[in-house]
């Protein structure tokens, strides 16, 4: 028996087929992100793996890592945001790898959660560090490290600086040098690579002094987390101009 040959109008019309429906499939791909109206935000738990960041009351790594989860965890349940975590929990990340994946993900918020810590044992309060001045996304950072520091405040924390905001530069020897909220001179020193170079608007947050025992219970125990967590969440939807949702 002969096989019936395809003839080249029907090579022809199978592929078109398959170039339309290929076609059709990069659309779907290319039109979903745009389709998906949901803020996308980046949180930094500060330290991790074999980084334990500071010693105290409790571990600085244990805190972040705490924290970060429990935001993004109410971030998610809101259902009006795309949440990711820089790191798993127990592991570690570097910076680049931190200030990629917000770069990678086209965030537009990103949170680095840090704790404090001093040899003197009554040392407390919050603060935290926005983007400087003369960077790109600083006026969007300044306004959330703002947010931030308001709700914290709201929960009873003391603010550190002016009203809560500070900023930081590494000079050329390696030294910290930490400078007021009030200080907005451009400078070229650069700043924690998380509030220069994740590409959108950033803030790294001291949350409470670690080796303050009073301070770590109210703002880094388990329960201390979870409050902070909470300000945080509402800080963040302050910032996207949100109203709390009531069913979360």
């Amino acid at each position: 028996m002969k096989r019936k040959r395809t003839g080249k109008r029907g090579c022809s019309a199978l592929f078109l087929t398959c170039a339309l429906i290929l076609l059709a499939a990069t659309a779907v791909i290319a039109v979903r992100p745009l389709l998906d109206t949901r803020h996308r935000v980046v949180i930094d738990p500060g330290h991790g793996g074999a980084d334990g960041g500071a010693s105290g009351v409790v571990q600085e790594a244990e805190m972040t890592e705490r924290t970060a989860f429990l935001l993004a965890e109410l971030l998610q349940e809101d259902g009006r945001f795309r949440v990711w975590v820089t790191r798993d929990r127990g592991d570690g990340a570097s910076l680049a790898d931190r200030c990629r994946t917000a770069v990678l993900h086209r965030a537009e918020l990103i949170l680095s959660i840090h704790g404090n810590s001093a040899e003197d044992t009554s040392a407390s309060g919050f603060e935290c560090y926005p983007t400087p001045p003369g960077r790109e996304h600083h006026e969007e950072s300044l306004r959330f490290a703002g947010l931030l520091a308001a709700r914290m405040a709201e929960a009873g924390a003391g603010l550190r600086g002016m009203e809560g905001i500070r900023y930081a530069y590494y000079l050329s020897d390696g030294t910290k040098q930490l400078v007021d909220g009030s200080d907005d001179r451009v400078r070229e020193e650069e700043s924690f690579a998380v509030v220069e170079h994740a590409g959108c608007p950033s803030v790294l947050a001291e949350q409470c002094f670690i080796t303050n025992p009073e301070d770590t219970e109210r703002f880094g125990s388990e329960e201390g987390c979870q409050r902070t967590a909470r300000q945080y969440y509402l800080a963040i939807l302050d910032f996207f101009g949100e109203e709390e949702n009531p069913e979360s």
